[in-house]
C-alpha cells in the first residue's frame, strides 16, 4: 500500500476533525486556531461567521484529500509515483481554492 496515500487519507481526516468545531461556531476568537485573516478580528460575529464558512470549505478540501487518498490505497506499486505527483496537484489546487473562498467570502458586502 502507498505510504503517501495512507499519509494523505490521515491529513484528510485531520482536516475534516479540524473543521467541525469551526463550522459548529465552537471556536472563540484567539491566537492559535481558526480562520486567522485580518477581516475576522473585526468583531466576534465577523470571527464566527468567516470561521463557519472557512470550517465548511475544510470540510469540503479534508474530503478531497481524503478521497485522493483512499484512490491512491487501491492502486499498484508501478502507479504510485504518477499516484503521488496527480495527488499533490490535485490537493494544491484544492487548497487554492480553498484560501481563493475564503478571501472571496470576505470581499462579499453584507446585505
Amino acid at each position: 500500500m502507498n505510504p503517501v496515500a495512507l499519509i494523505h487519507v490521515a491529513v484528510g481526516l485531520l482536516a475534516i476533525g479540524s473543521a467541525l468545531p469551526l463550522v459548529g461556531r465552537k471556536v472563540r476568537m484567539n491566537c492559535w486556531y481558526g480562520i486567522r485573516i485580518p477581516q475576522a478580528f473585526e468583531s466576534n460575529e465577523r470571527w464566527f461567521e468567516i470561521n463557519a464558512y472557512g470550517g465548511r470549505l475544510l470540510l469540503v478540501w479534508g474530503g478531497v484529500i481524503a478521497s485522493t487518498g483512499l484512490v491512491g490505497t487501491k492502486l499498484g506499486r508501478k502507479l504510485w509515483v504518477p499516484y503521488d505527483w496527480a495527488a499533490a496537484a490535485v490537493i494544491l489546487l484544492s487548497l487554492g481554492l480553498f484560501v481563493a473562498g475564503i478571501y472571496r467570502h470576505v470581499r462579499i458586502p453584507k446585505a
